[in-house]
């Protein structure tokens, strides 16, 4: 590795989209490496192969961007894992077609397996923070007080969902005070327009961008107050 390269992996390891993640930014290099392995397989083939070998390297060569827009929030885990699946599949077809000789489909079909898995396994809060980073002490209620219904803490979704068993239907959810007053916006208006965009709620919560608006709303869902539906840029919210 030359001293650029070194510099510009430590760049991308401190950058706001890895955010020190080497798990998730092994994964972006590895699908690279692949891609790059697939596309000199392609420059060799013969003429008949040529339209099976594009379609594979196109399709491969989208990986890593996959995993670049999954660290940057902006996708589930399971479409991630769902396109290295994808591409297993074309693998296999292309050894049946011949592109890829059954010496080398073995070699490219492990590395596609151990990418999935290990991708799997990385997919947990990053290391800069962590559930625990956001719970507050629990608040008891004193002598004379009128009976309120139990705070949500992040974290803590099982005694949450404990009390929403015993909850009637006039009563809401509410979210700790300690949180901020725009996420209150958001989760006030997510209830009042049940199947929100980003983009509907940021036409209304307009002191923040649309990737603040969904973390907070990646908290909400954590709390068990929001629900998603839908994948992508068809993502819609509505509150539970």
């Amino acid at each position: 590795m030359s001293d650029i390269d070194k510099k510009f992996h430590e760049f991308a390891l401190k950058s706001i989209l890895f955010k020190g993640r080497t798990d998730w930014y092994f994964c972006y290099l590895k699908s690279e490496k692949i891609a790059h392995v697939l596309s000199i397989l392609a420059e060799r083939s013969e003429i008949k192969d040529r339209e099976v070998a594009h379609k594979l390297v196109t399709a491969a060569s989208e990986l890593p961007h996959t995993f670049a827009h999954f660290a940057a929030g902006e996708m589930d885990a399971s479409v991630v894992v769902a396109d290295i699946f994808a591409l297993l599949s074309r693998v296999r077809l292309a050894t049946t077609s011949g592109f890829i000789s059954k010496e080398n489909s073995p070699i490219l079909l492990s590395e596609y397996e151990q990418l999935a898995e290990r991708f799997s396994m990385s997919v947990h809060p990053s290391p800069f923070t962590s559930i625990q980073d956001f719970s507050v002490p629990e608040i008891e209620a004193t002598e004379g007080s009128e009976e309120r219904t139990p705070l949500l803490h992040v974290g803590q979704r099982t005694s949450q969902q404990n009390v929403d068993k015993g909850q009637t239907k006039g009563q809401m959810k509410v979210i700790d005070k300690g949180h901020s007053a725009r996420m209150e916006k958001i989760l006030e208006f997510v209830r009042s327009h049940a199947g929100s965009s980003i983009k509907d709620i940021a036409s209304v919560i307009k002191d923040c961008s649309e990737k603040t608006i969904q973390r907070e709303l990646a908290i909400l869902i954590q709390q068990g107050l929001v629900k998603k539906v839908g994948e992508r840029r068809w993502s819609v919210y509505t509150a539970i």
